[in-house]
């Protein structure tokens, strides 16, 4: 099972991320204000046959397509539900697809017009997407091979994700040591990260116990200074810097050694304040986990 099936799989909910994808799909189709037969066939083309919507009957996918078409109507247009899509697509490969898919759609009729330029720069805004990644991915959607693109970065993603917990562990472990409870509200929090789902959970707890077992009495600077050899691209230092503040955010409470530690990591990253702002940003809307027992 690929990652973004796994992802996205499972039976339609009145919540499924699935329905946002599909409104981001919409919001493109609309952003014009004139429908083209091209449009028309590529967003068909994704319902019935990309990955994402794999296991959905054609029943669910048109309650899918409704409520998404409901709520751009009711919103006045699809720019206006952007906040409210990135919202509910928290995780960055969930963001990438929907993203790749709306590029996909607006340039079906091989014409990218004013408004379409302005929808995926707002897309691109609300979804915190470094221009970079979201030119990366246009292209590849421009050629007609977006979701290729986004699984090769599901496969470099991969090799990272070790480093991206072992920067979890190392704040978990910043006041000296790690209780067999920290353990278990982090494993909650990971597992409710849909990223996460590039490890199988076993990886991911061999990942979390060799993280955890390397951060205690390690110094937090030499260490993330490290890791940034690792970790070069920009915009995966970016999210790492998402899924270490999730971790941070989920007890509800402020450390100072939390905040000594991102310090710590924007630094050894180079990441501006700017972009430490939009990552707390994005970390906030993914959903909370109750650290008192296990996960929802």
């Amino acid at each position: 099972m690929s990652f973004l099936r796994k992802m996205f799989s499972g039976k339609a909910s009145a919540e499924d991320p699935r329905r946002y994808v599909i409104e981001a799909m919409l919001g493109a189709m609309e952003a014009d204000g004139d429908l083209q037969d091209e449009e028309v066939t590529t967003f068909e083309g994704n319902l019935a046959g990309n990955t994402l919507f794999e296991g959905l009957t054609p029943e669910e996918l048109s309650r899918l397509t409704d409520q998404a078409a409901d709520a751009i109507r009711e919103a006045g247009g699809g720019k206006k539900r952007l906040p409210e899509i990135a919202k509910h697509l928290p995780s960055r490969q969930q963001r990438l697809s929907a993203y790749a898919l709306a590029c996909e759609i607006c340039v079906a009729d091989k014409q990218l017009q004013e408004s379409e330029i302005d929808f995926l720069e707002s897309m691109q805004e609300a979804f915190g997407l470094a221009e970079g990644e979201a030119k990366e991915v246009f292209e590849a959607a421009r050629k007609h091979s977006g979701l290729l693109t986004l699984e090769e970065k599901t496969e470099k993603m991969k090799t990272l994700m070790p480093k991206f917990v072992q920067c979890m562990a190392l704040m978990a472990a910043a006041d000296g040591e790690v209780h067999h409870e920290e353990r278990l509200s982090m494993r909650n929090v990971l597992k409710k990260i849909p990223d996460m789902a590039v490890l199988v959970p076993g990886d991911l707890d061999k990942a979390m116990d060799a993280a955890f077992d390397a951060a205690v009495g390690k110094d937090a600077p030499t260490e993330l200074a490290q890791i940034a050899k690792v970790i070069e691209n920009v915009n995966d230092r970016y999210w790492t810097a998402v899924y270490v503040m999730i971790i941070a955010l989920a007890d509800g409470k402020t450390d100072w050694r939390e905040v000594k530690y991102l310090d710590a990591l924007r630094k050894s990253f180079a990441l501006t304040e700017e972009q430490m702002d939009a990552a707390i940003t994005t970390a906030r809307q993914f959903p909370a986990v109750d650290l008192g027992g296990d996960a929802p």
